[in-house]
């Protein structure tokens, strides 16, 4: 989706979110409680032109490998549910940015419901857009993260991260507190984000690139992956 602003929910899952009862309850969750972000249309390929108006007609498609859906109408957006060769689920999506919405709220639900191991939500500007467009693999955390890409180490941190399973114990919590960060107990994991806001992205880029680099130096250094302009 080419935009200037948009906002990216990416997690992954040894769950096999393509069967129920996963398609069901992420289907309720955007219809139910956030309808300006449900599917308008889904496929499980492109085009993706097939009108969905419910979770009912949604389920039709959802155990396609991979469910593909999209919104046209406020808030455009589009979202993916697949599998990688492992078989190790992930669910992402894509919408234009919107600071009514309470996004950190969404994906701590959706870390929930799939099970998810890993996950995260950012908003992406130009700040970050511009520089992955040139061919680095930092493309790998503007377009989301799957489980063959952590093997190589964590791209990027975004606005808010969700550790569980063998990530969760990364997480060295009173350090991070001490440095002033939220860390929540999750699930079986944790729930953290670098600012008081995810607008901070976009109104304070500098601020947060900087608590984003102090936060990474309090892991392990080889948890990341390596790039010149993300350090």
């Amino acid at each position: 989706m080419a935009k200037k602003k948009y906002v990216l929910l990416s997690l992954v899952t040894h769950q096999k979110l393509t069967k129920e009862p996963y398609g069901r309850k992420i289907l309720s969750l955007f219809y139910d409680q956030y309808p300006l972000l449900a599917p308008q249309y889904a496929n499980y390929y492109e085009p993706v032109n097939n009108p969905v108006r419910s979770v009912r007609e949604a389920l039709e498609y959802w155990e396609g490998v991979p469910f593909l859906c999209r919104r046209k109408n406020f808030l455009v957006g589009s979202g993916r549910v697949s599998e990688d060769m492992n078989k190790v689920g992930w669910i992402k999506f894509e919408y234009n940015w919107n600071p009514k919405t309470d996004w950190f709220r969404l994906f701590q639900e959706l870390a929930i419901i799939t099970e998810a191991y890993f996950g995260y939500v950012h908003v992406f500007t130009e700040r970050e857009i511009e520089p992955a467009a040139v061919g680095s693999a930092i493309g790998s955390f503007t377009r989301g993260t799957p489980a063959i890409q952590l093997k190589k180490g964590i791209p990027n941190l975004g606005w808010a991260h969700y550790f569980g399973e063998e990530y969760v114990k990364e997480i060295d919590v009173p350090l991070l507190q001490n440095h002033g960060f939220d860390v929540q107990k999750l699930g079986e994991g944790c729930v953290f984000h670098i600012t008081e806001n995810l607008s901070d992205v976009i109104e304070r880029y500098d601020e947060f690139d900087e608590r984003r680099k102090l936060l990474k130096s309090l892991f392990r250094p080889d948890l990341f992956q390596k790039y010149e302009r993300y350090g």
